[in-house]
This record gives structure tokens, C-alpha cells and sequence, in this order.
């Protein structure tokens, strides 16, 4: 009990902004998603008003073709992905074995009412038809062998599209009644912190 009392006393304030999440799933020709397959890809933005790796933002896509960062942080965009992004249950199948980056500049938007919307030059996240908004907290988010405090107000979406070098992700998000109301594998949190 003192051990763990200790491991949490020596936390820090790590991050503190907004994330946004995607996991597109293979969808029939109707656009509803085909049960039972995994997603294609994952994308995460994060808008970092504060970080001890740096302000600023990024885009990481992850498939299972690899991982791409795009962002005018390359820093900041790596260990977003090496430190907290990987750890996610929703980037679990794509092995991360570097992170290939891509300068960009963002444009956004942020609408707790109807969602997010990020555009760059080279690629864009749009998540929307936000179903429910909720206070979420976990004091013991897994890291690998470590773990993190995490808390944000969680929106769970509809509908999210991704789209790099003018190409859009075939997809739809997976939505899903949860134990407190619905949730979805396209998610916008805000006011997230991360306590390391």
C-alpha cells in the first residue's frame, strides 16, 4: 500500500488539452459498419495547451502499415505516440515501430454541442454527432508496465472521417451502448489532463 502510495505521490501533470479519436470500421454499401471486423486504421489528434514535451499539435494515423504523425511538432508528435498514443486500446493491433512525419499546420474547430473538426494541407479529422457528454476519470490507465491519471469530459460521436493527401479513409466509427450511456470508437475529450 506504501509503495503504491508513493508511485502516485511522485506523479505529474503531464498534459493538459483536448483529444480526439478514430477508429474507422469496414463498412457495407450502405455505410453501416460490417459486424465483427476490426478496425482499419486509428487516428488521435491532440491539442496540446500544455505539455512537458511542448504546445502545440498533432495528428498521429495508425495502420497496420505503419505510423504517421502529421504536425508542426515532430517531437511533440513522436511522443505522443511513443508515451500515451500506443498504450490505447484502439491502436493496440498496429504494432508502432517508428513514426514516419509529415510538416502540417491545423486549422480548429471545437464544438462541445456538435464536435471537431481539424484541417490541415495535407490531411484532415472531422468527428461529429456527438452523443452524450460525460465526465470521464481513471486514476490507473495502463502504460505498458507504468499508468497515468487520466480525466476529460468524454463526447462519444456518430459519425468521424479521415483523410490524408486528399484521400478519405473508407470507414465508419464503431458506436456501442457502455455501462454509463452510449459510446463510440469516434470521440472527442476535452479538458484532458495526463498525470505521469
Amino acid at each position: 500500500m506504501e509503495k503504491t502510495a508513493t508511485a502516485a505521490a511522485r506523479r505529474s501533470l503531464a498534459f493538459v488539452g483536448i483529444n480526439v479519436g478514430l477508429a474507422l470500421h469496414p463498412a457495407d454499401s450502405r455505410g453501416a459498419q460490417v459486424p465483427g471486423e476490426p478496425a482499419s486504421c486509428f487516428a488521435t489528434f491532440w491539442q496540446a495547451d500544455w505539455s512537458r514535451w511542448g504546445a502545440g499539435s498533432a495528428l498521429l494515423v495508425a495502420t497496420l502499415q505503419g505510423w504517421r504523425s502529421y504536425g508542426g511538432n515532430e517531437v511533440l508528435a513522436e511522443t505522443l505516440a511513443t508515451e500515451l498514443t500506443r498504450h490505447f486500446p484502439e491502436a493496440a493491433r498496429f504494432p508502432l515501430t517508428g513514426v514516419g512525419h509529415t510538416h502540417d499546420e491545423f486549422t480548429v474547430e471545437v464544438d462541445p454541442a456538435t464536435g471537431f473538426r481539424a484541417t490541415g494541407q495535407k490531411a484532415e479529422l472531422a468527428v461529429n454527432g456527438v452523443l452524450d457528454r460525460r465526465q470521464f476519470t481513471a486514476p490507473n490507465f495502463q502504460l505498458g508496465e507504468g499508468s497515468a491519471a487520466l480525466s476529460n469530459v468524454y463526447l462519444p460521436c456518430s459519425t468521424g472521417r479521415l483523410s490524408e493527401f486528399g484521400v478519405e479513409w473508407p470507414g465508419t466509427p464503431a458506436v456501442y451502448p457502455g455501462p454509463l450511456g452510449p459510446s463510440s470508437s469516434a470521440f472527442v475529450a476535452l479538458a484532458e489532463s495526463w498525470v505521469l
